[in-house]
Order: C-alpha cells, then sequence, then structure tokens
C-alpha cells in the first residue's frame, strides 16, 4: 500500500509486511484505540474481476460476515472491515506464525502425527463453519496458520461462501487454488461441506508428502489430472492413509462426512501415539498429561517409613538373628535378583527409635515376596520382581524388573510391552493448587477430544508428600484403559507427576501390586 496513509480510519498504524499472496497483501499493525497488534489485509481481485465494480468490496463483507459469525479457537479472529480510497481492507487477529505453506517449503514434509493432529484442529474449525452456515471454499496450506503458541488456525474466509448471502456471484467459484480445489468445484462449479472436507483431505496430503495429490507443472494439468486421474498413494502417511483416501474420493457423494473423517483422524493418532510394539515410542501417550503441580510448605517424612524401621529395630534387639535381605547398590540398579529369601548380607543396618504407632502394610509385586525390612533410611524395603531405579537427575524409584524404559522429553517411561505403561515427569516450578491444575488439564484435553468415551474417577486431593492429587479416569483406546495421574510437590523447588496407565481389566492389580509399590518407594530428588 505505497501510497495508504500510515493511520487507517485514525486508528490503525500500519507495520511491516507480513505477507503477499494472489488475493491480497498483510501488514503488521498497531490498534492505537485499543493498544494491540492487529494484521491488516488488503483484499486484491485478479484483473478478470476487477471489471465487476464493487466486487472487492462485496468480497470483503462477505470474508468479515463469514469469519464474524465464528467463534473458535482454530479460526482467526475478524475486527473490522475498512473501505479507503477504492481498497477494502479487513482487520483481524494477529497471529505470530508460519503458513503451513511455508512451513512444507522450508522445513520439508511433516510427520504423520503432527499432521493427524493438525487434521483435528482444522476439522473442528470448517465443522464450526458449516454449523453456522459457512463454507471456507478455499482450504489449503497457505490458509493454515501454525502459531508460534502451537495454535493451528484457518484463514482466509475471503471466497467464503454464506447459505444465506444473497451477494455471491458466479465469479466467486472460479477463484480458488486448483491445487486444493475439489473435483466438483472444479468441473461443475458446485460446493458445500464435502468440498471443504476434499480441500482438508488436498491440504493433509500435502503436509504429510511434501506436494499436493494432484500437482502438476501447469494449471491445465492439474485440473486434467483432477478431472481423470486418481491421486498417487501416500508413501509417508502411515496410520493417516484411510483418512486421506476417504476425503480424497473424487465422488462427493461417496466421500466421508465429518464424523467419519474426526474417527479416523484420531484412530490415526492414536496408532502413531501408541504404536503396537514392545519398544520405546516417538511421542508420550499425552503431551501434557503428568505435568506436576502446585508450591511446597516443609512437611516431615510419611509415618509409615519410621514404623518399618521400628519393626526391624525391634526384630534386632530380640537377637532373633535373621539375616536381611541383600539390596542393591546406590549407584545401580538390580536386575532379576533371586528372591530376598535366598541371599544373605554380612550385617545388619542401623536400628532406629522406636515409635508406637502401627506400621502400615507393605505391598510388593506378589503376596508371596513381600517385603520383609525396610532400609535405615525408613525406605520400604525392595520387594522381589522390582529393581531400585536412580536417576541422573536425582529421584529413585522401585520399578517392575523386566519393563523397558525410554525418555522422551521430561518424562522418563517404563513399559512391559502389554499396555501397562508407567511415566515420571517433573518440574522446579511447582504450582500453587494441584486439584485446579488437573482440572484445567482435564477440561483442556477434553475439548481438544483426547479421551474419547472418557470417564472420570476421581479428581481429588490425597495425603503425600507436601500437597497432591490425582485424576484417575478410563477412556477408549485400543481397548477400555484406565489411568492414574498424580501431581505431587515434594519441596519448595520441585514436583512430579506420575502417568500409570493399565488396560481397565489388569487395573485393580496393577493398582495395587505395581504403582502402589511405586509410590511407597519413591524419593525425589534431595
Amino acid at each position: 500500500m505505497p501510497d495508504a496513509p500510515t493511520l487507517l480510519a485514525g486508528r490503525y498504524r500500519l507495520g511491516v509486511e507480513l505477507g503477499r499472496g494472489g488475493m491480497g497483501q498483510v501488514w503488521l499493525a498497531h490498534d492505537e484505540t485499543l493498544e494491540r497488534e492487529v494484521a491488516v489485509k488488503q483484499i486484491d481481485l485478479p484483473e478478470e474481476l476487477a471489471e465487476e465494480g464493487d466486487a472487492a468490496v462485496r468480497r470483503t463483507l462477505r470474508e468479515a460476515r463469514a469469519a464474524a459469525r465464528l467463534s473458535h479457537p482454530n479460526v482467526v479472529q475478524v475486527y473490522d472491515v475498512l473501505s479507503i480510497d477504492e481498497r477494502t481492507l479487513i482487520v483481524m487477529e494477529y497471529v505470530p506464525s508460519r503458513s503451513l505453506r511455508q512451513v512444507i517449503a522450508e522445513d520439508g514434509p511433516l510427520d504423520a502425527y503432527r499432521v493427524a493432529r493438525i487434521g483435528l484442529d482444522l476439522l473442528a474449525a470448517l465443522q464450526a463453519a458449516h454449523r453456522a452456515g459457512v463454507q471456507h471454499r478455499d482450504v489449503k496450506p497457505a490458509n493454515v496458520l501454525l502459531a508460534d503458541d502451537g495454535r493451528v488456525l484457518l484463514t482466509d474466509f475471503g471466497i467464503a461462501a454464506l447459505d444465506d448471502d444473497s451477494l455471491t456471484s458466479r465469479s466467486d467459484v472460479l477463484l480458488g487454488s486448483p491445487l486444493y480445489m475439489a473435483p466438483e468445484r472444479a468441473r461443475f462449479g458446485t460446493s458445500g461441506p464435502p468440498a471443504d472436507l476434499w480441500g482438508l483431505g488436498a491440504t493433509l496430503y500435502a503436509a504429510v508428502e511434501g506436494h499436493s495429490p494432484f500437482q502438476r507443472t501447469s494449471t491445465m494439468a492439474t485440473l486434467a489430472a483432477l478431472a481423470t486421474e486418481e491421486p498417487d498413494p501416500p508413501q509417508q502417511a502411515g496410520a493417516l492413509t484411510p483418512a486421506l483416501d476417504g476425503l480424497l474420493r473424487k465422488d462427493p457423494a461417496e466421500r466421508i462426512d465429518a464424523e467419519e473423517a474426526e474417527r479416523l483422524l484420531r484412530e490415526a493418532v492414536a496408532v502413531l501415539e501408541n504404536p503396537p510394539v514392545a519398544v520405546p515410542k516417538p511421542r508420550a501417550p499425552v503431551d501434557d498429561d503428568i505435568r506436576s503441580v502446585a508450591p511446597a510448605v516443609p512437611k516431615e517424612k510419611r509415618d509409615y517409613r519410621k514404623l518399618i524401621a521400628l519393626a526391624v529395630a525391634v526384630v534386632l534387639i530380640a537377637g532373633l538373628g535373621i539375616y536381611l535381605a541383600a539390596r542393591p547398590s546406590a549407584s545401580e540398579p538390580s536386575a532379576g535378583n533371586p528372591p530376598a529369601a535366598t541371599r544373605t548380607t554380612a550385617a545388619a543396618p542401623t536400628t532406629t527409635a522406636a515409635t508406637s504407632e502401627k506400621p502400615s502394610a507393605a505391598v510388593s509385586s506378589s503376596p508371596a515376596a513381600a517385603p520383609s525390612t525396610s532400609s535405615a533410611s525408613g525406605r520400604l524395603a525392595l520387594p522381589a520382581g522390582f529393581v531400585d531405579y536412580k536417576d541422573k537427575t536425582g529421584f529413585s524409584v522401585y520399578v517392575p524388573t523386566g519393563w523397558t524404559t525410554s525418555k522422551e522429553g521430561t518424562i522418563r517411561y517404563w513399559r512391559d510391552g502389554k499396555g501397562h505403561v508407567l511415566g515420571i515427569d517433573q518440574t522446579d516450578q511447582p504450582r500453587s493448587n494441584p486439584v485446579a491444575d488437573w482440572q484445567s488439564q482435564r477440561d483442556a484435553r477434553l475439548k481438544g477430544g483426547d479421551f474419547p468415551s472418557y470417564h472420570e474417577v476421581k479428581l481429588a486431593s490425597v495425603d503425600y508428600f507436601v500437597k497432591a492429587a490425582d485424576w484417575e479416569f478410563t477412556y477408549r483406546k485400543n481397548g477400555t484403559q484406565h489411568i492414574n495421574n498424580r501431581g505431587v510437590v515434594t519441596s519448595a523447588h520441585q514436583a512430579y507427576g506420575f502417568w500409570f496407565q493399565t488396560p481397565d481389566a489388569d487395573w485393580a492389580s496393577y493398582r495395587k501390586d505395581v504403582l502402589q509399590v511405586v509410590f511407597d518407594s519413591f524419593v525425589p530428588k534431595p
């Protein structure tokens, strides 16, 4: 806008140009009334359509009206529409981001898991638009923003059609990118929600493969391929392939609808997130499920440790001459130790002071292999079938022998290859309210659809270290899964999260025989 004033409508001060495309230019601007950054877009029509006179005004009004109907976290918000010096402009939410087209061009194709997640966000935006009577009609990578804060947003309703919009003209159906245009639009000029779903499928295909499904050397070649050929089978999509195949069916009557697309995308996410193999996986089962919570206040160690130590002292003082089972050294975990009764140590541990309170019951991986004693520090004795894992960050915990371990981001995982998973995360920035933190994460995850058929068992505080809360629930993914998330604060500068997952049928036994041992043996970073 070289000849436009710096200040638009006495309010929006233009800054740097953010982008330029076939349909217009976008600038960063500052809204001096509300003191916020916004994006200002000028709509430019192709020369062959400019002769319509008021087409630019009509198109701008329609874009503003279409987007203004939508209030959705995956749709860029429109704030204002301007007409200045025969130019039409839209004032929109400013989203620091790169378009999906930029990301593909600069970084190459995305992995199938990320594309499936992007697909769910875009599908949610389209479903909201269709419920409001709005068709986007130009879904493509250039109109998908990958925000710096992690959001995925659909933008540019510039050729959107409203169900009740009498201003829609025949020329509008000619606009859009042939690379992502549905066959029915290219051949007959007809549109509708199925055409938007085609655009979604073509966009996701491009994201995972690096090119659109009908990309050719020219527009005419692309349109010819769209009319006469089938898309090349994707090579990188993996579990995403069924969703792409369903979205890219040429006959709109046979194309899958939004509900089926959502189901297939969620299945792809589940498979890609949890590959059905007993090896460390590329992603955690859920990205943020075991975030730690709350600030700390001083608190003594749990009483049961003192009581177990007392039991040891009584036995020693009585002179019963019982040899105690050996435990692994402080520097390395044990693996495959025989039962404690078959091993001895050369010396007994130091005794501790007596107390009159009753000790709590010890829990082991097998009823027949209950731990025989506790250490001098009051820690639960190592049960048979467990190893003492010492993490380089400072915490230690007993975990079942034979479970494979992996580090994924900040989370340390253990898995047995049969659907049982333990994860421990940590942070040095505890939050103030464990229950409120889980409630917030629960609401966000449910809104994102991460836990199909969710059923909450409990979300409540528990007595553990300084502050703690358990979030227990079930959901359906490869059968019914039972989850316990425990967020716990251990000091003013340290908190941990425990993610424990089993098939629902195994929950009762694994909760008692494995998770309780984990909780009772856990020692945080000093």
